[in-house]
């Protein structure tokens, strides 16, 4: 047996990963790990000072969800944005082993992320999204 199986190997096609892909995984792991240690720490802040903290004047954690259901439902909302921030890392990663299932957990991130980019009140990651789509459509043919 070799030591790399075929369900190792970063291509499934040529041992080159389509470009598309390459960056859509860039994306997914490195907007996934900037927004999971910005709202982890907004988390943990919420957690333990039971406010929001103010970030470069702005006040990450507010929005639609703390105003609704407060610093308890922001903190449980916030816990489950991580949780697809951490998936969507996930994605990244088997998306860079050109994986079929790393593009289809990162569109399953996408679906879930309105319910809080509207309760956060986060205008940028929907313009992210849609790039992240186009380049997974874009390289979709070469996954495995």
């Amino acid at each position: 047996m070799s030591p790399e199986t075929s369900d190792d190997q970063d291509a499934r096609s040529g041992g080159t990963r389509h470009p598309a892909i390459t960056a859509a995984s860039l994306l997914f792991v490195v907007l996934g790990a900037s927004w999971l240690l910005t709202y982890g720490y907004v988390l943990l802040y919420v957690a333990s000072n039971r406010d929001l903290p103010i970030i470069f004047g702005f006040r990450p954690g507010a929005g639609r969800i703390y105003d609704v259901f407060g610093r308890d439902g922001a903190i449980v909302g916030l816990g489950l944005f991580a949780a697809v921030w951490a998936l969507s890392i996930l994605a990244g990663f088997w998306l860079w082993k050109s994986r079929r299932k790393g593009a289809i957990l990162g569109a399953i991130t996408i679906a879930l992320g309105p319910i809080f980019w509207y309760g956060f009140g986060l205008p940028i990651p929907p313009l992210i999204a849609a790039l992240q789509l186009g380049l997974i459509a874009a390289g979709w043919r070469s996954l495995g």
